[in-house]
């Protein structure tokens, strides 16, 4: 009967040793960082292992509520020490702001032709590196970022035409922006382009 205790104990010691090996590995491949921006500037930022990252951008929202554009500057730095692949989600906090909201990639803020739905954004003619995949809803740089570099920016302005008659209803909101990153070689050593990085 003691005997039978003892085995089981020291399964569930090397159990314990093997998800913590597991989790370990898992933290070394991939990062993540989280960009939440409510009009007051409140930011979440965390990142793990080896591959690291970081969400750059340039955020200038006006200070009450306008349908003027501002600036929403957004792309993803490799802080890390080896090569990565990244990709990008990016939502509202609501589905009606989104639906009234604008974006536009290009370099000039009053460029009315630039402005694409937010909604239908991931379908449009994005910047160049960048493509969406409904499947999952994350925009992906086909590109591998070496250490200190970044991606193209994905957006760079935003503007939000509020309805006259009041229908939305938003004296705030927040655009998330959360990203990912995994290395660009296999166990091996190997480089992988993109697509094999995220399969």
């Amino acid at each position: 009967m003691r005997y039978k205790l003892k085995k089981k104990h020291l399964l569930l010691v090397l159990s314990a040793m093997l998800i913590g090996a597991a989790a370990f590995t898992l933290a070394y491949f991939i990062s993540s960082d989280q960009v939440t921006n409510r009009f007051s500037g409140e930011n979440e930022t965390s990142s793990s292992g080896k591959v690291e990252i970081s969400i750059s951008e340039e955020f200038d929202p006006p200070p009450d509520k306008s349908d003027d554009p501002f600036q929403k500057s957004v792309c993803v730095a490799n802080t890390g020490e080896t090569d990565c692949y990244i990709r990008v989600r990016l939502s509202f906090s609501s589905s009606q702001v989104r639906d009234i909201s604008w974006i536009s990639n290009d370099e000039d803020k009053d460029n009315a032709d630039a402005y694409i739905n937010a909604a239908d954004y991931p379908y449009s003619d994005l910047p160049e590196g960048w493509e969406y995949r409904e499947e999952d809803g994350f925009y992906y740089y086909t590109e591998k970022v070496p250490p200190g570099q970044s991606t193209a920016t994905l957006i760079k302005w935003v503007k939000t035409i509020f309805p006259e008659d009041g229908s939305v209803e938003a004296d705030e909101y927040d655009i998330y922006v959360y990203s990912e990153s995994v290395t660009a070689v296999n166990d091996d050593g190997e480089e992988l382009d993109y697509e094999q990085a995220w399969s």
